[in-house]
């Protein structure tokens, strides 16, 4: 078993659109976490994950997200990307596990082969998005393997009429994952509060990462006043 211990993680991400994005308060959000219980946290970008290692000394869940114009890949995908989240601290580095062509032409296995040789003593994450991908990446070695993606690649989009956030998880791709990888199995993605991380790990899983649910006030608010809409005349 690796660094991480079982339980939650805490996604602390804000986009430079989000009125929470600055490195200094991902690291307060980190050691709230922390506080509150977590086993881990999950940072995007070089200067929050140096902000959150400097005041947490939780395993972090480490990711450099890039976009390429024509390639869906984005969660760290190419070795720069990887070398930065090294170079930061963090014990884990999450990496784009999905079956799509990449910018740089590698696939998935290819850079997996490249960071072991590379920086041995890190852990990896394949952030999949299928059944298919998750046992891909078990059969190679991950130390963990995440449902993050679910949902959101071309292929598995629900096309619901609901920002993704506040669509259901899946816990069918939770539950086979378990059943069938070696790694232990993240359920990410939509597990938002307390009754989904549960189902998650009757599901099998062995952690629970969640984001917007704890992190990104805008989106909770959101969420409690269209509820509110629901029920409430006049709102």
């Amino acid at each position: 078993m690796g660094i991480l211990k079982k339980g939650l993680i805490v996604s602390c991400q804000a986009t430079p659109a989000e009125p929470l994005h600055s490195p200094e308060i991902m690291g307060r959000l980190a050691v709230a976490a922390k506080e509150g219980g977590a086993v881990g946290v999950r940072v995007n970008t070089y200067a929050d994950l140096v902000a959150v290692r400097k005041a947490c000394d939780l395993p972090i869940l480490g990711l450099i997200k890039t976009t390429h114009e024509g390639f869906w890949p984005y969660i760290t995908t190419t070795m720069e990307d990887v070398d930065k989240v090294v170079e930061s601290g963090a014990e884990i580095v999450c990496i784009d596990a999905t079956s799509y062509p990449r910018y740089d032409g590698h696939t998935f296995e290819e850079q997996y082969h490249m960071v072991r040789e590379k920086y041995p003593d890190i852990e990896i994450l394949a952030d999949v998005s299928t059944v298919e991908e998750g046992l891909l990446a078990d059969s190679l070695g991950v130390d963990y393997v995440a449902t993050t993606l679910w949902g959101y690649t071309p292929d598995t989009d629900t096309h619901e009429d609901l920002i993704q956030e506040f669509r259901e998880p899946n816990l069918d791709i939770v539950r086979e994952l378990a059943e069938k990888c070696k790694a232990p199995v993240i359920a990410e993605g939509r597990f938002h509060n307390a009754e989904y991380a549960i189902k998650a790990m009757k599901a099998g899983a062995y952690a629970v990462t969640i984001g917007w649910g704890i992190t990104r006030p805008q989106i909770i608010t959101k969420y409690i006043v269209d509820e509110m809409k629901k029920e409430i005349e006049g709102l």
